[in-house]
């Protein structure tokens, strides 16, 4: 069995690790390391924080690096970036409050070994059989209400991750329900799992991602880890997910 400590360090490698491959998705994207920091930038989305995001391994890092941060986000045009807290770190938490950032919201940390998951079929599905990135993102603004000239698809413009796996499922030919899993060091990560409204509460997500997890497990994955929106995290516990704590996003945004 593996230890908890170790499932939350396998989470926090695959999170960095795709926020790295984030970093050449698109025009103008960008990796910055300061004294400890990890930091994304995605102009093309200014007022995404989801993707402008820091990680940090010390509060003290943090509380360093900031001003040359912010300064970073600013240059590049990024109007709203956030900084990852982890769960239980409250000095972190304050670093970022007395220097103008408000928390955003509190993504629940889950993570589970794939052998103790029953990945058995539930229902048939339709798979695209060449996904895109673009086709992701486009379920994913359907599913999140973004509009048509805000859409995620330009964050993945340029996107060349052969560590993703793309999946979308469809209703009629039409993209109904669409994830990434990214496969780093022996862990399944999961992003941007999504379904459109009209086809919520079917069964879709949650069988995409068996069918995701059973391929991850043939390649080698022994684990399995994500962070869930508040709305998603009956689906995760349902699979059999344990959760691991919130992080918190601490969200600085500009005028």
């Amino acid at each position: 069995m593996i230890h908890e400590s170790e499932l939350r360090a396998r989470q926090k490698a695959s999170q960095r690790a795709f926020y790295r491959a984030l970093a050449g998705g698109s025009p103008g994207a960008a990796l910055l390391e300061l004294d400890g920091i990890q930091a994304t930038v995605v102009p093309v989305r200014e007022w995404f924080s989801i993707f402008n995001s820091a990680f940090y391994d010390d509060p003290a890092d943090l509380e360093r690096a900031h001003p040359r941060l912010a300064a970073a986000y600013a240059a590049a045009g990024a109007r709203a970036w956030a900084v990852w807290v982890p769960p239980d770190e409250p000095r972190a938490a304050a670093i970022a409050r007395d220097r103008g950032h408000v928390l955003d919201s509190t993504p629940l940390l889950f993570a589970a070994e794939i052998d103790a998951l029953d990945l058995e079929p539930r229902r048939a599905l339709d798979l695209a059989p060449q996904p895109t990135w673009e086709r992701v993102a486009r379920v994913n603004d359907l599913a999140h209400g973004v509009l048509e000239r805000w859409s995620m698809a330009a964050v993945f413009q340029t996107m060349d991750d052969p560590a993703s796996r793309l999946h979308v499922a469809r209703d009629n030919g039409n993209p109904v329900a669409a994830l990434i899993a990214r496969e780093h060091a022996g862990d399944c990560y999961f992003w941007f799992v999504a379904t459109v409204p009209e086809a919520r509460r079917a069964g879709l997500a949650a069988e995409l991602m068996r069918h995701a997890l059973r391929e991850a497990r043939e390649r080698g994955c022994s684990t399995t880890t994500l962070e869930s929106t508040a709305v998603a995290e009956p689906l995760y516990a349902g699979l059999g997910y344990t959760p691991l704590g919130r992080y918190e996003m601490w969200e600085a945004r500009g005028p």
